[in-house]
This record gives C-alpha cells, structure tokens and sequence, in this order.
C-alpha cells in the first residue's frame, strides 16, 4: 500500500533527526521535512487514534471502522455506518485525510434502507508538536455525495483544534474542540452552528512488542454537541469506553460501546469496531 501513496507520502525525505515544531518556527520547518513515525519508549504513551474522537497527531494509515446504532424506542430508527478513513501525511506540518462510506437506516417493521455517505477531506496543519505533545488544527469539508434517505447529502465545514499529551507512565489525553456550520441540505430547521467537544483519557498497559497484545490500550471518551441557532438550542453528550490493541506489525482493533448520558436519547447504545493498517 505504501509504494501506491508513496508520490504523495514520500515527497518529502524524512529527517534523521527530529527537531520540535512550534509557532516560532511555523513558517521556516516542518513543511518541506517528510513525516516518519516518532519512536515510542517504554513509557511513553502511544501517538494512535481511537474511535471517535479526532486526532491531534499524524498517522499514516488506512482505517475502516463499522458502527451500529440502536434505536431509542418505536418511533426511532436503527443505523449502521461503514466507512474508510485515509490518512495521508505530506509533511510534518501538512496532512489531508479522507473519509467516505456507506450509511443504512431501518425503523421499525421495514427493511434496511442503505446509501452512500458524504465524502469528507480534511486538509490538517501541526501547530506545535514535541516528543510529549501535538497541537493540530483542520478544517473538515463535507460535500453532498450521500443519500437523503440516511440523513446524508449535506454540505458543512467544520474549523477545530485538537490537543493531545503524553501524561507520563504511559498515560495519553486527547481533546477535541470545533464547530460545524451547515450550508446545504441539512432543511429549513437545521441549526446556524454545532459546537462539538470532546475528551479522552487512555491508559497503555502492555509493551508494543507483546504477540497479538501490543500496547493493549483503555480509554473513555467523552464527547457532546450543542446545536444553536435558528431558533433551536440542545446539547447532547455521550460515553463511549473501548480498548485498542496491535494484532500484528501495522494491524490494529479497536472495540467500544457508546451510550448517550442526556436526554433526549437519539439512540440506546452504538457499538464500534474499527480495523486500522498502517503504511
């Protein structure tokens, strides 16, 4: 997989020698230096992502990730969503991902309705990034590729930063702030914006080098949304613990179960397993 990315991944050499990123030196370094995976001591906490939550870091790998909601009661739906997830690193300071996939809904007594989803490209910037530390900004770009009848189709952009830090004794924090603005296809009621948080601390407790359990990682995140605007104000807020772990060289799972903690509850629970292949 790597040599069909590499004219966009290997543009750059990578450095022998890394050296911090910061606002200092933002315009000088780090945009023509290649991106290699930083080295990982005994305990140091693992630059991976999880399920839900954006990534401060960068991460060259291609990740699919199925989802399955269940609906809250008779009147609700149940979803399932598929969907691959491209990273591509250019450069220490530039990174465009992209996310697309299939959605399918279902309300009670009728069969499975199934659509493709919006296409999403993410084009990334690292603010700052030191051997504990990464500080990232982005800009996600929905475009209207999905199907109406998934709850797809829309067209929004959504500025956010993302923090994460290595806490020490292979303690890892990953933050999360941003705001979706939707202009098109969301209906006459959608909100002027989507302020979105989130937070997830993770614990690693086994070595990289362990056979099929390497950097066996826990985490809970935590994430919510408030809609304003137009008229319409909610916030909703859920949980969602899991677990990540290294199978074999470059092939990761992780697993959760996501359950809603405020009300109105759009949905019972919604479990998650994602595979990731890094490249």
């Amino acid at each position: 997989m790597r040599k069909l990315f590499d004219p966009v991944v290997g543009w750059y050499p990578p450095e022998s020698r890394r050296s911090n990123l910061g606002l200092n030196n933002f315009f000088t370094y780090g945009w023509t230096e290649g991106w290699s995976e930083p080295e990982e001591g005994p305990d140091d906490a693992p630059r991976f992502r999880l399920l839900r939550i954006q990534r401060a870091f960068w991460e060259r790998e291609l990740r699919l990730t199925y989802n399955s909601a269940f609906r809250p009661d008779a009147h609700g739906n149940d979803e399932q969503e598929g969907e691959f997830e491209l990273e591509l690193p250019i450069s220490r300071r530039f990174l465009i991902e992209f996310e697309g996939g299939v959605a399918a809904a279902r309300q009670a007594g009728r069969h499975w309705m199934a659509q493709a989803s919006d296409l999403r490209i993410t084009p990334e910037v690292m603010l700052i990034e030191t051997h504990r530390l990464s500080f990232s900004s982005g800009l996600v770009v929905e475009t209207p590729t999905g199907g109406r009848a998934v709850e797809q189709g829309r067209t929004s952009l959504t500025p956010y930063l993302a923090l994460w830090g290595d806490l020490g004794h292979r303690i890892g924090l990953h933050s999360y702030l941003g705001s979706e603005f939707p202009l098109g296809g969301s209906g006459s009621s959608s909100p002027t914006a989507v302020l979105q948080y989130a937070i997830a601390p993770s614990i690693t407790v086994t070595p990289k080098s362990m056979d099929y359990l390497g950097d066996l990682t826990f985490f809970i995140e935590g994430d919510g949304e408030t809609r304003a605007g137009n008229r319409i104000s909610r916030t909703t807020l859920n949980l969602l613990p899991g677990t990540r772990w290294l199978v074999f060289r470059d092939t990761w799972i992780a697993a959760g179960y996501e359950f809603p903690i405020t009300e109105p509850k759009p949905f019972t629970g919604r479990a998650w397993v994602s595979l990731y292949l890094d490249f």
